[in-house]
């Protein structure tokens, strides 16, 4: 049994805290809820006699820990996705996660959906409006309408009434468009 066994959690982080500094301890700390610093804390008041070799246990024990949790490019799917679904919702989080996934490797049609509404819009405001009307159709509602809001005004109503009444493309012509983007 090494000697970090006989530590609660609550000592374990209060000797890694003393022992990274008071600034960054204090860093650290700003992350935590009140009642994790009253135990952290009240374990800090209370440590007294721990031993080299128990504090070798304990910095060992989060090296390791962090090193399984934080391989870099191991997992950072998964965990952008747990990320952005918490912080935006499963709907939204899950589109940007798929965005970001896919975004390395888009071309034609979909790399248009990475880039600036401002950059899209300037790059396409001299296409007919039937070929803008399919390329806003081929994003998300919330990029498409910000393209829209840069596209000159004079242009939007007829795109925005070919976007209404699209219907089938035929698969060589998005292609091609596909080609030519």
């Amino acid at each position: 049994m090494s000697n970090e066994a006989s530590l609660d959690g609550a000592t374990r982080a209060a000797v890694l805290l003393m022992s990274i500094g008071e600034e960054r301890a204090a860093e650290v700390m700003r992350y935590l809820e009140p009642r994790e610093v009253q135990k952290v804390g009240t374990a800090m008041t209370a440590l007294k006699g721990v031993s080299g070799a128990q504090m070798d246990d304990v910095l060992d024990s989060f090296k390791q820990s962090v090193s399984e949790q934080t391989n870099l490019g191991v997992g950072a799917d998964d965990y952008l996705r747990k990320v952005l679904t918490d912080a935006l919702g499963e709907d939204k989080g899950g589109q940007v996660v798929e965005r970001i996934i896919r975004g390395g490797s888009s071309k034609g049609i979909d790399s248009l959906k990475w880039m600036d509404a401002r950059a899209v819009a300037e790059s396409i405001r001299l296409e007919h409006p039937q070929i803008i009307a399919i390329i806003l159709s081929h994003m998300d509602a919330d990029h498409a309408a910000e393209v829209l809001s840069h596209l000159p005004k004079n242009l939007v109503p007829d795109v925005v009434m070919r976007v209404a009444s699209l219907e089938t493309i035929q698969p060589e012509a998005l292609k091609e468009l596909d080609d030519m983007l």
